[in-house]
């Protein structure tokens, strides 16, 4: 009997010592009704229409006048203050204007404030375990708040850990609202969407970021690109610092995916005995897409490596047809109102003892000076049946260390004929 009392006892000291969460688990609809007054939606207002030019979702935080949403939710408003306003709508129609107090570009959030209280701030936790429960809240597509339930997929390897994976819809608007544990506690900020159910959260950690406010409107637009600028400056130099792996591509040793940032892939097109050549190209890429407007992401790093040979065409068609081939264009949707005319410059220069004709073009761009979009292509000179091109470009990022960035690569290619 005694013996059992202590087996009753030991159970007991257990369940008592048990994770207090397991006994509160909420399901949705409980988290729900929990966070529903905390939620509000965020809307860009034309100040001459008074109508709405888009809409968001945000949360209470740090404070009960203070609604975190994300940047690229307030980012029109950045950039034309004189045209657009910022204001909230509570789920209990309660109405109000907002200021913007910080912004975090390069993580997608924004700090904003109302004269009036929104309620008690919601609880701020760190990211559960990999596959535990998540939920998402947010005013999707202007119909009000709703709910979606997902699982946390963990860091994103293709990024600096600032995305994390949810297996859940979030829709247009439910973007800046939070997402929460199976306690109810926030571990997470709404930012983006892809397809299939496949979605991507800010981690919470970075929220604190934004309790330095910047008070003068007129300056977040200079802030936007500093922030930028300075991210990608310690982005590349992480990269010019490490070890590189390299490959062989046919006659040359290249570097491989130089970042766990990066992805390298086989382009190669499919060889056709008709077009007497062989072609051979591996392509690389980041996918640290960084908004910066609503048509422009910036941040991205894509680089490739072609190898051309043929046995059967005369040197002059065959110099044609390299030349062709060396022909990069910048992608992007940029237009004349958001950058500068690029400005090239070509020379030929030593890459570990082979000829090489290089060309480096530049462009910056109007509202954030300090960032510039770099396009550069180097090609073996001198064979008149092979050749090799390298191409990089880089969108939204720093000239002087992208500079070196290249000069990293062309010191890391080798000819092996």
């Amino acid at each position: 009997m005694r013996r059992i009392r202590f087996i009753f006892a030991s159970l007991a000291t257990l369940l008592y010592c048990l994770p207090f969460s397991t006994a509160l688990a909420l399901d949705a609809e409980q988290i729900f009704e929990r966070g529903e007054q905390a939620i509000y939606q965020i809307r860009v207002i034309h100040r001459e229409t008074g109508k709405k030019s888009s809409i968001g979702s945000g949360f209470v935080f740090d404070a009960p006048n203070r609604l975190v949403t994300n940047y690229h939710v307030v980012a029109s408003f950045i950039e034309k203050p004189a045209v657009y306003q910022l204001s909230y709508l509570g789920s209990d129609g309660g109405e109000g204007d907002l200021r913007l107090l910080a912004v975090d570009a390069v993580h997608d959030l924004a700090l904003v404030e109302a004269d009036e209280s929104l309620g008690p701030p919601l609880e701020i936790a760190a990211l559960p375990a990999k596959g535990a429960a998540l939920y998402a809240m947010g005013n999707p597509l202007d119909l009000g708040l709703t709910i979606a339930a997902g699982s946390n997929g963990g860091e994103l390897r293709q990024t600096d850990g600032s995305r994390i994976l949810f297996s859940g819809s979030l829709n247009p608007g439910m973007s800046g609202g939070p997402t929460f544990d199976s306690d109810g506690r926030v571990v997470g900020v709404n930012v983006a969407t892809a397809r299939n159910d496949i979605s991507f959260i800010v981690p919470t950690r970075y929220l604190y970021r934004l309790l330095t406010p910047e008070i003068d409107p007129e300056g977040f637009l200079a802030a936007v690109g500093s922030q930028i600028g300075s991210y990608q400056v310690g982005y590349l130099d992480r990269i010019i610092e490490d070890d590189w792996p390299t490959t062989r591509l046919r006659e040359m040793r290249i570097p491989g995916a130089v970042s766990s940032t990066i992805r390298c892939w086989d382009a190669s097109p499919q060889t056709k005995p008709e077009k007497r050549y062989r072609r051979f190209t591996i392509s690389c890429k980041n996918e640290n897409d960084i908004f910066l407007t609503k048509e422009i992401d910036v941040g991205k790093l894509i680089y490739e490596f072609i190898w051309l040979e043929s046995e059967q065409l005369e040197a002059e068609r065959f110099y044609r047809l390299y030349e062709a081939i060396n022909s990069s264009q910048f992608g992007g949707k940029s237009g004349e109102d958001d950058v500068g005319r690029f400005h090239c410059n070509s020379q030929f220069v030593d890459v570990n003892g082979q000829d090489f004709k290089a060309t480096l073009c530049a462009r910056r761009y109007k509202n954030f000076p300090q960032l510039s979009d770099i396009l550069f292509t180097a090609a073996m000179v001198e064979k008149k049946d092979r050749g090799f091109i390298f191409n990089i470009d880089l969108a939204g990022t720093d000239y002087t260390t992208a500079v070196r960035l290249i000069g990293r690569f062309l010191r890391e290619i080798q000819w092996l004929g």
